[in-house]
């Protein structure tokens, strides 16, 4: 996700491009900048990223959306408030890995995942470490799907 200074007129992702935006070095977030032709600005680790932007080096960061969103919380107290842009720079989905061709590991795996979602125990997992009563104060929106269900363009 892309956050820059909570007064910068940008909407959205294209509103950046040809902008210098801060991001980790090698990082998924660098390449996403790339590929919105947007000139990355690069650093050995987040905070320097995150400092870049608050200190007008960059025009807005990019970093996972936990990590942006606990930049944006904390700016409303102290430095340059920050908000984030609800265009995400990259689709990431989460998946579990393992062995091609495992059928029955695949069923299993779905079955529990499926089963944790319908019960609601993702989402009581989810608030422990991200929810409300936490520093990210995030909202669970997703759900379990089959990755074949995602619309999203895999990363080149």
């Amino acid at each position: 996700m892309l956050i820059v200074p909570a007064d910068d007129p940008g909407q959205a992702r294209a509103d950046f491009a040809g902008q210098r935006i801060a991001s980790t070095k090698g990082s998924t977030s660098e390449m996403s900048i790339k590929l919105n032709k947007s000139e990355p600005l690069t650093f050995q680790d987040t905070a320097s990223a995150y400092l870049a932007v608050q200190q007008g080096k960059a025009r807005g960061m990019v970093a996972n959306t936990m990590t942006t969103t606990k930049f944006v919380n904390e700016s409303q107290t102290k430095g340059k408030k920050m908000r984030m842009i609800q265009d995400p720079m990259l689709f990431q989905p989460i998946g579990v890995g393992m062995a091609k061709d495992q059928p029955a590991l695949t069923a299993k795996i779905n079955e529990a995942l499926h089963a944790l979602d319908a019960s609601g125990e993702l989402n009581k997992i989810w608030d422990k470490w991200l929810g409300p009563d936490t520093e990210y104060k995030m909202t669970r929106t997703d759900k379990v799907v089959p990755i074949t269900e995602l619309k999203f363009t895999p990363i080149p």
